[in-house]
């Protein structure tokens, strides 16, 4: 009987290492501009939500050198490019407010994400396409989630 139980214990633990290595081997990682993110100071991983890729808002926001801020007294939620445009969220919901700084074209509109903006343990999570709209490309290869500036090329004609 107790070689039965050892032999358990020995497969219970190997089964719980084994998990924790297929847990890593699962994990995102985020890279914004060509830099990886150091995403271990997080109270949780990049995760999915109804199929849609949740990332951490301000990191990648700051990445990017865009100027993130919160406001607790209403919960809103502040990203600002300071050039083209800023756009105002709140935990919760889908909606995203953008407010236009060009006189040429009016960027103000309002979007619908594909999912809820979410606080957890104090860190805002939003879906990668969220940062389509400030004009970059997110991309999502494998486990891999790359956001970087949209670069347009103008052809002269001479």
């Amino acid at each position: 009987m107790k070689k039965f139980i050892s032999i358990i214990l020995a497969a219970a633990v190997v089964l719980v290492s084994a998990a924790a290595v297929f847990a890593e081997d699962t994990a995102y990682t985020l890279t914004v501009n060509g830099t990886e993110i150091d995403l271990s100071d997080l109270p949780r991983a990049i995760y999915e939500s109804d199929g849609h890729i949740m990332i951490p808002l301000r990191k990648t926001a700051e990445a990017l050198g865009y100027r993130v801020e919160w406001d607790a007294e209403t919960g809103n939620i502040t990203v600002d490019d300071d050039y083209i445009q800023g756009a105002h969220l709140h935990s919760g919901t889908t909606k995203a407010v953008f407010t236009g700084h060009l006189k040429v074209i009016d960027m103000s509109r309002e979007v619908e994400n594909s999912a809820k903006t979410v606080i957890y343990d104090g860190y805002t999570f939003v879906t990668a396409e969220f940062f389509e709209e400030f004009f970059n490309d997110v991309t999502v290869d494998g486990m891999n989630i790359s956001v970087s500036p949209s670069m347009a090329e103008l052809d002269v004609v001479e």
